[in-house]
């Protein structure tokens, strides 16, 4: 088995990081974006949040990639202040490296965001170019696009292939790209939201237990 990590939820708690940033663009533009329209989106692109969320009548393109720019801008600038890793997380990923796995990130946010919390977490050499991410897919989550193409950059079958995501959406985009499925059960997320996924846990360590690493 190979092993694709999602990244916000799995890699690295960001919660508080993507629901201020968010909060402050809509502000700006007087946009409502309550704590309840930031689960129900979660895991889902930012170009998708912000057509849905932004203008009742469709945005340009143009007008969609200015907003969310702006917002993952300001994620940025509050990485080092309010995202942690997920307990275990940065410790997992070595462990799976040094035995061997092939590993890659298969995530909703943005590319420049990824690289950059990757980076900060210091794997790179764990996950090289295996690096998919949601701006860069025709679909997001729950199309199983961002997971089958990171299968192929690791040059694997998709049932080879095991999904690590703590949203429904991306439990849903595993299952859709033929893959294992393991729910990662983090923050602000209820059980029924992991209803499809082949596996549900808590920690990292449950994980080396199930598949007997």
């Amino acid at each position: 088995m190979n092993f694709i990590f999602d990244m916000d939820g799995v890699l690295i708690d960001s919660n508080a990081a993507h629901l201020a940033s968010w909060k402050k663009i809509a502000a700006e533009d007087g946009v409502v974006f309550s704590n309840e329209v930031f689960w129900e989106t979660f895991g889902m692109t930012s170009e998708y949040i912000v057509e849905k969320y932004w203008s009742p009548t469709p945005l340009s393109l143009e007008g969609i990639k200015s907003i969310v720019d702006r917002k993952e801008t300001a994620f940025r600038e509050s990485v080092k202040e309010f995202v942690r890793p997920i307990d275990g997380s940065v410790e997992f990923v070595r462990f799976l490296s040094n035995k061997g796995f092939k590993l890659a990130v298969g995530s909703s946010a943005p590319r420049i965001n990824v690289e950059y919390v990757i980076n900060w977490l210091d794997l790179r050499d764990c996950f090289g170019d295996r690096i998919v991410a949601g701006d860069k897919v025709p679909h997001g989550k729950p199309a199983p696009d961002i997971f089958l193409i990171a299968a192929k950059k690791m040059g694997e079958a998709p049932h080879n292939c095991v999904v690590i995501d703590d949203s429904r959406s991306g439990v849903n985009a595993g299952k859709n790209a033929g893959m294992t499925t393991v729910g990662f059960f983090s923050s602000g997320h209820s059980a029924d939201e992991y209803e499809n996924a082949d596996y549900v846990v808590k920690t990292f360590g449950e994980i080396i237990d199930l598949f007997s690493i």
